[in-house]
């Protein structure tokens, strides 16, 4: 049992960094903001910047099951508009039911990695379970930094590819099919704005990964680390 565990926590731990960076950057206004100014995606759509973040706010509320709906009027070219049509709508309740099902996963993974942790602690003491996860921590990292060289090469070479793909696979419709000339959801979000949100994610789970590195090191590798820096 302790063997498999042992096998097992740092994998959920980097799919739990993986889902935790998706939620996160996501779910960041701030974010949002920064991609918009960058864009000027309220200018393009003709609304006022204060009210696209309004219309991101309740947005970002419905993704979490905060918001009962996205109806919601603003002006656009001077004219008071419906934010999003009935096809947007349907896609963001297949939006919704997906994000929500990766946080619910995300927690009951968090929930397991903290069980697990506790079991071998309680077994072997706190000392030997870092010294243990330590040990796996090499081949759970070239897996992982393998698969973020293959998804940067991708990001940088045909995003289109991989975005179309993920759409395929994560919805059995068509609905994200949207037309920019009409759509006021595909002029929030043009491709390069998932572009830039799915390089965030990557480079704040490589983040997360060196931290988990950092805090399974022993004492001895920290200070040559420290004894380098100085150099």
């Amino acid at each position: 049992m302790k063997k498999i565990l042992y096998n097992l926590i740092l994998p959920f731990a980097f799919v739990s960094a993986l889902l935790s960076s998706i939620i996160y950057v996501s779910c960041n206004r701030s974010f949002y903001n920064w991609q918009y100014t960058k864009n000027q995606t309220a200018f393009l759509i003709g609304i006022s910047h204060s009210d696209l973040m309004l219309v991101t706010d309740q947005l970002l509320d419905y993704m979490v099951d905060k918001a009962e709906n996205l109806d919601m009027q603003y002006e656009v070219h001077g004219k008071k508009t419906e934010i999003f049509d009935p096809n947007e709508k349907q896609h963001m309740v297949d939006v919704q039911k997906l994000f929500v099902n990766v946080i619910h996963f995300n927690i009951a993974i968090i929930l397991l990695i903290l069980i697990s942790s506790a079991y071998l602690i309680k077994k072997d003491g706190f000392k030997a379970f870092r010294y243990n996860l330590g040990k796996k921590y090499k081949f759970s990292a070239i897996i992982t930094a393998g698969i973020c060289v293959i998804l940067s090469i991708i990001f940088a070479t045909n995003f289109n590819w991989f975005w179309t793909n993920f759409h395929y696979v994560f919805f059995s419709n068509d609905l994200w099919l949207l037309d920019p000339v009409v759509s006021i959801m595909i002029n929030m979000f043009p491709l390069n704005f998932f572009t830039a949100m799915c390089s965030t994610i990557l480079c704040l789970f490589i983040i997360i990964c060196v931290i988990i590195y950092i805090l399974l090191m022993n004492k001895i590798k920290l200070k040559k680390i420290g004894e380098l820096w100085k150099i």
